[in-house]
């Protein structure tokens, strides 16, 4: 069966951690066998740092590309290598939503590729070579934002990104994506996040394709790959030290393929405003 190549790592260390701690914001690591990436780095930067301009720009000229970044327990994470089909990236941190920034790379032909929200800034990842033909992004409650996603989803769309602000939920939404079918579940604890991706994804022949954290929730997105389908995955949470983690798995020949973060529990309002652009 498929489930004998998974590997699920989970770190449990909630009853040893204050009440009030629990609700920090989460790391969240897809790794997997499989994908074409050598020479992978990683980047952490803590709470109070932001991400170092020469420390991307050096593996850049190196020909290696970021290929997942967000906000984690461990400040700011980004995961970068060669083979990525990337010929060319760019990214903003801005206080603000960058909507003009992101109207003006989609016009040169870019796409995001890695969304992610610090307490402060908005980090906006966007790549040449994605394949991505058009992108939707939608800002709202969950409660909005689910008929719209069904919606896109009969267009053609699948979800390639999704963060919480504090206050509401983006989704960028992607045709011509690496997906080639998606559902997502929530999940309102750490044990049962954990059984439903064995049992709801991986039992059933499915891939993860992302976790996010907010609302005091997980939300996974899961489904097919166009190509590769079968994969071995593994879902680790907030390990302990995480650069250890990250580079046990690259000496296994496991490459962490998405990171995913989240904000600690607000109670969501309704946003002031929202994006959408294609």
């Amino acid at each position: 069966m498929r489930m004998t190549k998974r590997l699920l790592l989970l770190v449990l260390l909630v009853l040893m951690i204050p009440a009030a701690v629990v609700a920090q914001t989460k790391t969240l690591l897809i790794s997997e066998t499989g994908v074409p990436y050598t020479e992978q780095s990683w980047f952490t930067y803590g709470e109070a740092s932001t991400i170092d301009q020469n420390d991307i720009t050096s593996c850049w000229d190196q020909g290696k590309r970021i290929v997942t970044a967000a906000y984690t327990s461990d400040g700011w994470l980004v995961i970068m290598a060669k083979g990525t089909g990337y010929t060319m990236q760019t990214y903003l941190l801005s206080e603000e939503w960058p909507d003009r920034w992101i109207e003006e790379k989609t016009r040169e032909g870019y796409a995001i590729t890695s969304m992610s929200k610090s307490e402060t800034q908005w980090l906006v990842v966007m790549s040449l070579g994605s394949g991505i033909t058009s992108q939707v992004m939608w800002r709202n409650t969950w409660a909005e934002l689910a008929p719209w996603m069904t919606e896109q989803k009969t267009k053609g769309y699948c979800v390639t990104d999704i963060a919480f602000d504090g206050e509401g939920w983006a989704v960028v939404m992607s045709q011509n994506s690496k997906f080639l079918s998606q559902g997502y579940f929530w999940a309102s604890s750490t044990q049962e996040l954990m059984n439903r991706v064995k049992n709801d994804v991986w039992n059933r022949g499915f891939n993860l394709h992302q976790v996010v954290y907010g609302e005091g929730n997980y939300v996974a997105v899961f489904g097919n790959y166009k190509r590769d389908d079968d994969r071995y995955q593994n879902l680790q949470i907030s390990p302990n030290m995480v650069r250890d983690y990250i580079r046990q798995q690259w000496e296994k020949g496991v490459s962490i393929v998405y990171v995913g973060g989240g904000l600690p529990d607000k109670k969501v309002k309704k946003p002031r405003k929202s994006w959408i652009f294609r």
